[in-house]
């Protein structure tokens, strides 16, 4: 199903997409049709076939711009839509959407498919990380994460040709976000972005895909749900695959073992929510044990006290992954800078501490390498006159404490910061976009082996490019 158009910028991808629909899998059709002929269906029955069908989710949103007279107040769970626009637009909805497996091709059906997993899975995620933090309206949450990949499906469905191009792309090694930009001139996110504020999709939606919205839970549990909805769509034990699963793990406020259980009891959990959709499961690749490395044994963990699943070794013949899509800026930035900074400068534990809400402390947010019992899974400092954290926020810098400045820097930091942090040496650096500060990176290493110059480098480029990326990107 192609849609023609000669104008090919982000604004004609826009209006050319804006008066379709997507597909609607035939599963949920037939049971739409079955729970509106009976006489004691509930909105809540509705809801729980709808949420699982992204098509269907679309089109009841989209029919509030269709009404003469819109809800004043931003609609947020299918259940209080299917309750305001009533029975009977919920069945013209049913009969106007494209059949998924009639109208496509065989490959883009597949990568339909494929996508409609995905955010199935990262709905599934998102809902029970609101629901179980008690972070509000998981519905909201669900439906965010179910719609994220906005584009990309409207692309498979109606530029399947455009879609193979960037997929060919991809697998030659390219990063995602570069083949997007090759492709189309412009990335999918920013497409979806545009797509859901012209739609009036629930607010969340359209703020997990915005860079500020990394700084406000709920967005950043969607971002970060649809992001391993993604990395463990290609592969559970891949190291992007691991870095996420510990991200979530420090989301939920979880050990790494306890919340590696929970993340792979979440994936058991989409498994029984989906049943029935022709649609992949990732919870079986969780049945086969991690690649073997090349003597036949089953590859030596990363280097870090947590203990780890076993990392799989590299197969020369596929490329590096590229960063999911899916990530928030900030989350996948993060991301690849935590696995850039272990891998070449010298440091072995990464933390990025963010400002609270009230601006008055540090918290941490993510953190990769410490140990289970470690302070620094705790840091959480107040800001305080002429202390090293206050006077770092004030500019984008860096710094290096070393046995030279050591007796300098020690006087700006209380025991309490002293006790948390490794006082042997550590790099640390503000992260200020926009002259707006909002938050550290700091890195150390466990064992005696002092930091040096060039890794101090790799640090301070490294957390440069993050602040100029994020600045162009906000």
């Amino acid at each position: 199903m192609e849609a023609v158009s000669t104008d090919n910028t982000l604004n004609g991808w826009v209006e050319r997409l804006g008066p379709l629909a997507l597909p609607a899998m035939a599963l949920t059709r037939q049971r739409v049709m079955q729970l509106l002929d009976s006489p004691n269906t509930t909105h809540a029955d509705l809801q729980r076939i709808l949420s699982r069908d992204p098509g269907f989710t679309l089109a009841i949103f989209r029919l509030f711009n269709a009404l003469p007279q819109p809800p004043r107040e931003p609609v947020s769970n299918l259940a209080h839509a299917i309750a305001l626009l009533g029975i009977e637009p919920t069945s013209q909805a049913d009969r106007a959407l494209p059949d998924l497996h009639k109208q496509l091709s065989a490959g883009a059906r597949a990568a339909l498919y494929d996508c409609y997993s995905r955010a199935g899975h990262a709905a599934w995620y998102a809902y029970s990380w609101g629901h179980d933090l008690r972070l509000g309206n998981p519905e909201e949450m669900a439906i965010a994460a179910l719609l994220h990949e906005l584009a990309e499906m409207l692309l498979w469905t109606y530029a399947d040709r455009q879609m193979g191009q960037l997929t060919a792309l991809i697998r030659r090694g390219m990063p995602q976000t570069d083949a997007e930009e090759q492709v189309f001139g412009f990335s999918l996110r920013h497409l979806s972005l545009q797509l859901a504020e012209q739609w009036h999709l629930p607010p969340l939606t359209a703020q997990a895909l915005q860079p500020v919205g990394a700084f406000q839970a709920r967005s950043l549990a969607v971002m970060l749900a649809s992001a391993l909805a993604r990395e463990t769509s290609h592969d559970w034990h891949s190291e992007q695959s691991g870095d996420l699963i510990e991200l979530a793990a420090t989301f939920n406020r979880l050990e790494p073992d306890p919340g590696r259980a929970y993340i792979h009891s979440l994936a058991a959990g989409v498994a029984r929510n989906l049943s029935g959709l022709p649609l992949p499961l990732t919870v079986y690749a969780l049945l086969s044990p991690p690649p073997a490395g090349p003597s036949g044994q089953a590859a030596a963990s990363a280097p870090a006290a947590a203990p780890k699943p076993a990392a799989p070794a590299k197969r020369p013949e596929k490329p590096l992954a590229p960063p999911t899509s899916g990530a928030s800026p900030l989350q996948e930035r993060l991301s690849r800078i935590f696995r850039e900074l272990r891998r070449t400068a010298g440091v072995e534990r990464a933390m990025f501490a963010m400002l609270t809400p009230d601006r008055k402390a540090l918290k941490v947010k993510f953190i990769v390498g410490a140990e289970p019992a470690s302070p620094l899974r705790e840091f959480h400092h107040p800001l305080v006159e002429r202390h090293l954290l206050t006077l770092l926020l004030r500019k984008n810098q860096s710094i290096w404490l070393h046995q030279s400045n050591r007796e300098k820097l020690l006087p700006l930091m209380d025991k309490a910061l002293q006790t948390t942090l490794d006082t042997r040496g550590f790099f640390m650096s503000s992260l200020v976009i926009k002259n707006r500060p909002i938050g550290i990176l700091y890195a150390d290493r466990a064992d005696d082996i002092p930091l040096d110059i060039q890794g101090f480098n790799h640090f301070k480029s490294l957390t440069q490019r993050l602040c100029n990326e994020l600045s162009r990107k906000t």
